[in-house]
């Protein structure tokens, strides 16, 4: 081997950061016009020297290092856009350094071809620049232990005091990020959109909904939503527009309830903490929309498997849901064939559009002539001035962190109007005390610019009519007992309810249901239910103690000396009793 070539394996394996300064060290530049590897050689006299720059990408700047929630490692560039001339930030995926070299072409960037080039490259990227410590977060929403909120376009609203000291980055589902681009002024917003909800309780019920979204984790708070049914082009829909343009455009903000699961999960997870507007329902497949229903407002991704073994990160988020359509999700889902049980009832509210004014789904109309010319007026609006008060209240939440206590005062409040109620019903009518109160501080703190003293009154309004439409607002009871109605009304009186004593002459049916004993008046016969029927076509998908419980407390099933459900008949074994055909209440003139 010769001297020249025992010094070049030499520099091999001398590490650069141990070269006196004084020497020349081999080195990474980057300007404007690129990322270059300068060597450095040794001529023939022992003169050492820098070698021909080799250039190795476009401008790539390297200003930090980045760790996820779930613990994976990112470095933060920034590049220059090669149509926009504007610069960007972006953490790329330690991981993904070397192996994957789509995702910086896919920014617009040049990478150099050649194995030499790209292996500088690498090294470029993982170890040169800056390490300040960013926070990298796939989830939009309150961050950094609630002191900065996230939104689904990137943009990070710190406090006013604090908006140099935290660094982060979203590196999340980014397809809707053009709809929260804002538009338009806060006071604009105000004038145009937020004024027509004074007195109008659905307006109002909607734009609260989406205000109070970010204050479910604040408050410790379960997700959940509201559907508003109705006639067609009765202005739910204009209402729902002006809901979602607290957060930004609402046309590119809307959601088909016609998509696929995945993406459900992703756009939940990308609106974490936030507002889901849910549109068109009437086009979705009713199996589909209980399935959605319940993974999204659940809150939890879907387990999948990863690529390099294992499985994917799970992910999970709070957000209110919004949603439109032309019948209760009630009746939509069972009449197509799916269940909807009471928690999913509690969680996505069925309210009731029309408000009996005679003009849809409004109460007054604020000097416009037609249901209709309020709607039009609300969709050119929204269209133009959004996205101002969701930054407003944000704002708010982080200068002034006290006003949650405010929210949870006005909460109990408002609690305090309604009549008392327990289990899923509680649940909603909590749901409904977060709008109002939210929609009541959003109004003090000059947010929506509406008269304070009137959110109490409008929520209250949707929440009466709820209470009206689902009776005493115990739902899971209520479902339990039509179940068990609608079974009673189908079958108590056919041939699958054999009598007793049994004619000579009546066949067994192969459907045999229990057996149906006379009571002197039609209306209180006995009615001995088989056990098996009793679990499959009574109690369904609820717990038989349950099921029991509520139709014993609505006089219909009875006990077996007090304690037992069931009734011992000799030599056919036992039974659940029902005393008459109806339960008491529903014989009543």
């Amino acid at each position: 081997m010769n001297r020249n070539s025992n010094i070049a394996a030499a520099n091999d394996t001398i590490s650069i950061d141990t070269i006196p300064d004084s020497i020349l060290k081999p080195r990474y530049e980057c300007n404007n016009k690129g990322v270059f590897w300068i060597g450095v050689k040794t001529s023939r006299d022992g003169e050492v020297m820098e070698q021909e720059p080799i250039r190795l990408a476009d401008p790539i700047k390297l200003i930090g290092r980045g760790k996820d929630e779930t613990g994976n490692y990112y470095r933060i560039i920034q590049w220059r856009d090669g149509i926009s001339r504007q610069w960007q930030t972006l953490a790329i995926p330690m991981t993904e350094i070397g192996s994957n070299w789509h995702k910086l072409k896919s920014l617009g960037l040049s990478i150099m071809a050649g194995r030499r080039k790209r292996e500088l490259l690498e090294d470029y990227l993982q170890s040169e620049g800056s390490m300040t410590p960013y926070i990298i977060t796939a989830q939009a929403g309150w961050a950094a232990n609630n002191h900065a909120y996230v939104l689904p376009n990137g943009e990070i609203i710190t406090a006013s005091n604090n908006a140099n000291a935290l660094r982060i980055i979203y590196n999340g589902d980014k397809s809707q990020a053009a709809a929260y681009t804002p538009a338009g002024t806060l006071e604009e917003w105000q004038q145009q959109i937020a004024s027509k909800a004074q007195n109008n309780s659905r307006l109002s019920l909607l734009i609260g909904t989406s205000l109070a979204a970010p204050l479910l984790p604040l408050l410790g708070m379960e997700a959940g939503g509201f559907h508003l049914f109705g006639d067609s082009k009765d202005g739910k829909t204009a209402s729902a527009f002006a809901a979602a343009s607290v957060w930004g455009n609402p046309e590119q903000l809307k959601v088909s309830w016609n998509g696929t699961s995945l993406a459900f999960q992703n756009i939940a997870n990308a609106s974490n903490h936030n507002l889901v507007y849910l549109d068109e329902i009437g086009e979705a497949d009713p199996k589909q929309v209980a399935k959605t229903a319940y993974s999204i407002i659940n809150g939890v991704s879907k387990a999948q498997g990863a690529k390099d073994g294992g499985n994917r990160d799970i992910y999970r988020w709070k957000i209110l849901v919004l949603s439109t359509g032309e019948k209760p999700m009630d009746s939509y889902v069972t009449d197509g064939g799916a269940k909807w049980n009471a928690g999913q009832a509690a969680r996505l509210a069925s309210i009731p559009s029309y408000t009996g004014k005679g003009i849809g789904s409004y109460d007054t109309l604020h000097g416009m002539n037609t249901s209709n010319e309020l709607s039009q007026s609300l969709y050119t609006n929204t269209a133009q001035y959004h996205g101002m008060a969701g930054r407003a209240l944000i704002r708010l939440l982080l200068d002034q962190p006290s006003v949650i206590d405010e929210v949870k005062i006005l909460m109990d409040n408002f609690i305090r109007l309604l009549p008392n109620m327990d289990g899923q019903a509680h649940v909603v009518a909590l749901r409904f005390a977060l709008v109002a109160a939210t929609l009541e501080l959003s109004a003090q703190y000059g947010i929506t610019g509406l008269p304070t003293g009137n959110a109490f009154i409008t929520i209250k309004q949707c929440f009466d009519d709820w209470l009206a439409r689902t009776g005493i607002g115990k739902y899971e009871d209520q479902q339990i007992l039509e179940q068990a109605i609608n079974f009673a009304q189908q079958h108590f009186h056919s041939q699958r309810f054999a009598l007793l004593p049994m004619p000579p002459s009546f066949p067994t049916p192969n459907d045999l249901a229990g057996y149906r004993k006379k009571n002197g008046n039609e209306d209180e016969d006995l009615f001995y239910v088989l056990p098996a029927t009793f679990l499959d076509e009574i109690c369904q998908s609820f717990d038989k103690n349950k099921v029991c419980e509520v139709l014993f407390d609505a006089d219909w099933l009875k006990k077996a000396d007090g304690k037992r459900w069931q009734h011992k008949l000799w030599g056919k074994g036992r039974f659940y009793l029902f005393a008459g055909v109806l339960p008491p209440n529903e014989l009543q003139d």
